[in-house]
């Protein structure tokens, strides 16, 4: 028998119709499932507190992504500059093993959370509390936060459940108290033993920090939901977008690009999930790769993000990933090597102990570590069309794919809860648009009966929009060269008026997306693959959806329609951008190497009765809207 620690997930015998327990939203999981999510907290409370050198403690298992850059259950690499400079971590960033990797990684996390949730069960008195909670136990499994799905009405983008330093619970005496909430903070112990695990930058912290005041360093967690919330419109049309448009696995999974790309590739599941470490982190544990699975919520975000891919998976089947060069040799290949489906995902040992996983083998979900989620229960379809058809429908229900019907959601949601956003009336757009200084008045929320006839395919304000159930679709592209300035910065999509302060870019109003870039200093740092990525100037990408924006300009007064005889001129006069590094600061757009600014459009059909997008995947590009801006791509350049 290996001594190696095999990656197992949670054990699991399917049902007779190839059922298996689901991984929850984290919402649903508290709501619905309140014994289960008691469990989680305490569990994590258990995982956490072991003691940082078992190998399957919270500490080691967060380490793997990075900091201290140690080798786990002894898997090491071969490299040449592991040798000079010591170990180079396991990165798969930027890469066609960016997805793949992380599956077996969460599966280990999750084996070792549930382990601790079976412990603690166990503990509480004996009887039928006791009986309850070993019952919740059996089906447990780690938890998701979906960040791109429309949070429920006067509900905040970012639950106190992962803000509130303190929860309560039934405790394992079965008495409720409050605790310490293991989702707001992981707590070092030590931060940083003597064994050097962290650098200056982060061993200041005893405790992992989200938005750290920049006197204090304490962190300031309500400052997350409005920045989520603020940007939520473009971020789920970017889900959205990669769900259902893209067909191509390299191109959906990985931010690499390349001159290849297309306008309508620059997109990708990496980019969505670098905004939710940004946009979370603000300069805290989640900003940075090296050291942001310490942070609890790095686990409800990779566990989402797997869901993503796992939905995707499963609208393309046959699309998996192409073979590439190896950048930089590790324990399992060779710089220059061919990297693929049967490349080795170290460290994580197979359920034998005696080999590696590889990403051929995990593409199921199920059968390989015993989950699926609510969208992924194709054991309750006779047909695949009818299990995709089902996810489809999903998928336009969750991040408003059909933009007309979300945008009317949306704002009527908004004006509920956001005394700052411009007053609108959905129901007075007019076919004959145009700019108006005062926009009309917000009417009384509807009522669900008024509320429901605004939801079909295309509401009836908006239909003129879409003659012919078409549209245009509109969005910003970005490319840079990752770590071309040393440190992670993020570029700030606008339309119209902003202030000029840094620090509040990003709850501005007219701020409409967003593109992060994690580089780091690939002089300094330990991640071998990041040093061999910034010699070769691995240029990435990203996409900020323009089209539920424009459509707010349009029920403000401010553009007629969607069409490009309209929208060219528009955003000419109103689209910018900045650059903003993570310390807070500006950073001139023409100074961040290789940094190009574009936009692009595709035309949309929306399905008469099922209201689903069909995308046509020609795009077509405008320099004229960017050139003479700084970093905006000009005619000739490519695109």
């Amino acid at each position: 028998m290996s001594a190696n620690i095999a990656i197992t997930g949670v054990p699991t015998t399917p049902g007779s119709n190839g059922s298996v327990p689901l991984r929850r939203e984290i919402r649903e999981l508290q709501q619905t499932f309140p014994d289960q999510f008691n469990l989680y907290i305490l569990g994590l409370q258990g995982l956490q507190g072991l003691d940082e050198s078992q190998l399957t403690s919270y500490y080691q298992i967060a380490g793997i992504h990075g900091m201290p850059f140690k080798p786990w259950d002894g898997v090491g690499s071969d490299s040449d500059w592991e040798e000079s400079s010591g170990f180079g971590g396991y990165c798969t960033h930027s890469s066609i093993l960016f997805t793949t990797w992380h599956r077996p990684y969460i599966a280990l996390y999750e084996q070792s959370l549930y382990k601790s949730v079976q412990a603690v069960a166990a503990k509480f008195p004996a009887g039928a509390l006791r009986d309850r909670y070993v019952a919740a136990a059996k089906d447990f499994r780690a938890p998701y936060f979906d960040w791109a799905s429309q949070p429920p009405a006067g509900t905040s983008a970012f639950p106190s459940v992962l803000s509130s330093s303190t929860i309560r619970v039934v405790d394992v005496d079965g008495k409720t108290k409050s605790v310490g909430n293991p989702l707001y903070q992981f707590n070092f112990h030590p931060v940083n033993p003597s064994r050097g695990d962290f650098s200056s930058q982060w061993s200041k912290y005893p405790t992992t920090v989200r938005y750290p005041n920049r006197v204090t360093g304490q962190s300031q967690d309500a400052r997350i939901a409005p920045i989520l919330s603020n940007e939520l419109a473009s971020l789920r049309s970017n889900v959205g977008l990669l769900l259902l448009s893209y067909k191509n696995f390299d191109a959906f999974s990985f931010n690499q690009w390349d001159t290849s790309t297309s306008p309508g590739e620059y997109g990708s599941l990496e980019d969505v999930h670098n905004e939710i470490h940004d946009r979370v982190g603000g300069g805290g544990h989640m900003s940075s790769l090296e050291v942001s699975a310490f942070d609890p919520f790095f686990w409800l975000h990779h566990i989402n993000v797997d869901r993503l891919w796992a939905i995707w998976q499963d609208l393309n089947p046959s699309s998996f990933m192409s073979p590439r060069p190896a950048p930089y040799s590790t324990f399992g290949v060779t710089q220059g090597a061919t990297q693929d489906e049967n490349t080795a995902l170290t460290p994580f040992w197979d359920k034998t102990g005696r080999a590696f996983w590889t990403s051929a083998q995990i593409k199921d979900t199920a059968s390989t570590f015993g989950y699926a989620y609510a969208e992924t229960q194709k054991w309750q379809y006779t047909t695949g069309a009818a299990y995709q058809a089902a996810l489809r429908q999903a998928v336009t229900k969750l991040y408003g794919t059909n933009v007309f019907a979300n945008f009317v959601a949306h704002v009527t949601q908004r004006r509920t809860e956001d005394v700052h956003a411009p007053a609108v009336n959905v129901a007075e757009i007019a076919p004959s648009a145009s700019a108006s200084p005062s926009p009309p008045a917000a009417s009384e929320p509807e009522t669900p009966g008024q509320a429901q006839k605004l939801l079909g395919p295309i509401p009836a304000s908006l239909k003129h929009l879409a003659p012919n159930n078409k549209y245009t679709e509109w969005v910003v592209n970005v490319r840079a060269e990752k770590h071309g300035l040393g440190q992670p910065f993020r570029v700030l999509v606008f339309l119209g008026t902003f202030a000029a302060d840094p620090d509040a870019w990003d709850g501005e109003f007219n701020c409409v997306g967003r593109v992060s870039v994690l580089g780091r200093n690939d002089t300094t740092t330990q991640c071998a693959r990041c040093r061999a990525d910034g010699a070769a100037r691995l240029m990435v990408s990203g996409t900020v959806p323009l089209t539920s924006a424009l459509l707010q300009d349009i029920a403000e007064g401010e553009l007629a329609d969607l069409t490009p005889a309209s929208v060219v001129p528009h955003l000419q006069r109103q689209l910018q951008w900045r650059v903003a590094l993570f310390s807070g600061d500006e950073q001139q757009a023409a100074d961040v190497p290789g940094l190009k600014v574009s936009v692009a459009s595709t035309e949309v059909t929306i399905g008469a009765d099922d209201g689903l997008p069909v995308y046509s995947g020609h795009y077509a590009v405008y320099p004229e809207i960017t050139a003479g801006k700084p970093a905006g791509l000009r005619e000739g350049e490519q695109a």
